[in-house]
């Protein structure tokens, strides 16, 4: 079975180790890296070529629609999930028409993720 590989971008460091801690006991998936900014996460993935981001919408600098938008136009193979904390239509619509993939919304994660990983893989 491929392994889905995985890069993990929000500003928060406590968060992004909870995902990887998540994506530990999945079999078929992989963090391969994590990123702090949207600066980075373009960077790393342009790097280590993952098969997802997941990316937090808000973050200083480069903010996640803003770096899915320019992440999309270098590496269109990419998915992008994007992770808020916000259940609001208005970002869910900016992540779309930004090129994510998928939107998730973070209370909702360990429901969600996995499940709207499998579903943007398989398109």
């Amino acid at each position: 079975m491929p392994t889905t590989r995985i890069l993990v971008v929000d500003d928060d460091a406590a968060f992004r180790q909870r995902v990887k801690a998540f994506f530990a006991r999945e079999a078929d998936m992989e963090v391969v890296a994590e990123a702090s900014d949207g600066e980075e996460a373009i960077t790393k993935a342009q790097e280590l070529k993952p098969d997802v981001v997941l990316m937090d919408v808000r973050m200083p600098g480069l903010n996640g629609v803003s770096a899915t938008r320019k992440l999309r136009e270098e590496m269109p193979e990419v998915k992008v999930i994007m992770l808020s904390v916000f259940d609001l239509p208005e970002y869910k619509d900016a992540a779309m028409v930004s090129g994510a993939s998928g939107y998730v919304v973070k209370k909702s994660m360990i429901e969600a993720l996995l499940p709207e990983i499998r579903r943007v893989c398989s398109v």
